[in-house]
């Protein structure tokens, strides 16, 4: 080996190891890459605050105000309206009872005609039972006087 290989050689080792150009070039596009978006976050970031900062001074200032303002009237709608439903369930219960009621004398009166009819039936089927047991005693004391009339007849003659 010759000494101009040697040097050629050990300047090659050299540039490999203490040549970092590509590789810093690499880092430093990497860095300003990250960098401008980290600057494009922060401006977002900044815009938000900006945005929350005015919602904060004068959004709820006037949603408050506004809050406020209309908290009675929501009160007293919400107690009107409580007092109509309480109003209104009680006069539906009434009128429950009024309906229970009529109902109860309605089916009372259905009874009554039912035991009415009823009774009537009974009292119907009772005579037409006396009705047929009474006629078959009347056939039957006609045929024996019949019998006892050609008996008397025919011991008579």
């Amino acid at each position: 080996m010759t000494t101009g290989q040697v040097f050629k050689d050990a300047a090659d080792i050299f540039c490999r190891l203490f040549n970092h150009k590509a590789a810093l070039h690499g880092l430093n596009q990497n860095f300003v890459r990250e960098f401008e978006q980290m600057q494009d976050d922060l401006i977002s970031l900044s815009q938000c605050l900006n945005k929350a900062e005015k919602c904060n001074q004068l959004l709820y200032p006037a949603t408050q105000e506004g809050f406020e303002a209309h908290i009675q009237l929501l009160g007293e709608a919400v107690n009107n309206t409580t007092w109509a439903c309480q109003r209104i369930l009680l006069d539906e219960s009434e009128k429950k009872m009024d309906w229970l009621e009529q109902g109860r004398v309605r089916r009372g009166q259905e009874w009554d005609r039912f035991i009415q009819g009823q009774a009537q039936a009974r009292i119907q089927h009772a005579d037409n039972e006396f009705e047929v047991r009474a006629d078959g005693l009347r056939r039957h004391y006609a045929d024996l006087e019949e019998q006892l009339s050609q008996g008397a007849v025919g011991r008579l003659l």
